[in-house]
């Protein structure tokens, strides 16, 4: 259970909150887009339910009768009879922002690529809980029994969430939790390990991770992502600045307000939304690819999301048609003004 009261000082470990907005927890989350609320499981697309969970997360009484505070998106039964869905994704959303904001992201992942994903609830919408972790992935995996291997990935401060919980599980003495996380996907955050939690350092270890940063994130302070690179894997890190892109266009929702109520201002994007999701869902499969497990096997669908409530139009104004190349191991990206790629191997 969270203390309303300790959550400001929580807030100030983000990779993004200045001191003059913690004075004082703000009564305010970032709404997601309609498209992202109508992603969204059933029961989660009416606000009344969502706060409901909220509270019961408040209370710390996450149980599988109350969804386990979690948004689940099943992998296809495809994957399923296939016996392949064995991987599965916990996405941790950024500080203040509405967990729905990110179900475009999870629908994609569960029904393209046949992964299991679930995107916790947490109280007051703050993925990072303090140095005990988030006790979230027992939850997933109970809803996911068949998931064999979980990939974390936070976006800002969901990304300070994710890499304590993996830096606890690196620290327990059992082994059998040691290879139940496979794998840590970074979106506009990066390693802390001066937030009183450990030495949070993942630079001696193979596991599978990727850092991805939007070109015109101004919300990040560029110094301390830079240094925080040092404490990944130096030869398992897959790292991606996503040209055109910002902070919040890893999600699906609506930041005017965060300048006023949170001091911050984001860089202009010159892409579309779904150009930055695109390129981080390639991420997060890069990622999970790694595991040592196969990827899902079975007929996919295909996703016809529009981002008609957004607005790109100041995207498609974007005077360059260049196209910016990047490559790592078995995927190729191609990304330009208007368009994103994926060439797997």
């Amino acid at each position: 259970m969270v203390d309303l009261h300790e959550l400001p000082a929580l807030l100030a470990v983000g990779p993004f909150m200045s001191s003059r907005s913690l004075q004082q927890l703000p009564d305010y989350t970032s709404p997601p887009l309609s498209i992202a609320i109508e992603a969204a499981p059933e029961k989660f697309r009416d606000d009344a339910y969502l706060d409901q969970i909220r509270e019961v997360a408040v209370n710390g009484t996450c149980s599988l009768d109350n969804t386990g505070c979690q948004m689940l998106f099943p992998p296809t039964s495809e994957a399923v009879t296939s016996g392949t869905a064995k991987l599965g994704v916990i996405f941790y959303g950024g500080g203040l922002v509405d967990p729905r904001s990110y179900s475009i992201l999870a629908k994609e992942l569960s029904e393209i690529y046949g992964l299991a994903v679930t995107i916790p609830i947490f109280p007051y919408d703050v993925a990072y809980m303090g140095c005990n972790g988030t006790d979230r992935i027992p939850l997933a995996a109970a809803a996911f029994p068949e998931v064999e291997k979980w990939v974390l990935a936070g976006h800002s401060m969901g990304g300070i969430g994710a890499q304590v919980d993996l830096w606890n599980i690196r620290n327990e003495t059992s082994e059998q939790n040691l290879f139940v996380v496979g794998g840590l996907v970074l979106l506009g955050s990066y390693i802390r390990p001066d937030i009183g939690c450990g030495n949070i350092n993942f630079s001696q270890t193979n596991i599978p991770m990727a850092s991805a940063i939007g070109e015109l994130d101004s919300i990040v302070n560029q110094t301390r992502f830079d240094a925080g690179q040092a404490y990944l894997p130096v030869n398992d890190t897959f790292h991606m600045e996503i040209m055109g892109g910002n902070h919040g266009y890893f999600g699906f929702y609506n930041d005017s307000l965060r300048t006023s109520i949170l001091n911050q201002n984001d860089g202009e994007p010159i892409i579309p939304r779904n150009v930055q999701k695109d390129l981080t869902i390639g991420a997060i499969i890069h990622v999970a690819s790694r595991m040592g497990l196969p990827l899902p096997s079975f007929s996919k669908a295909t996703c016809d999301i529009h981002d008609s409530e957004d607005t790109d139009e100041r995207a498609s104004s974007a005077s360059s048609p260049s196209i910016m190349w990047h490559s790592y191991g078995t995927i190729l990206l191609a990304l330009a003004s208007t368009t994103s790629l994926f060439i797997f191997y």
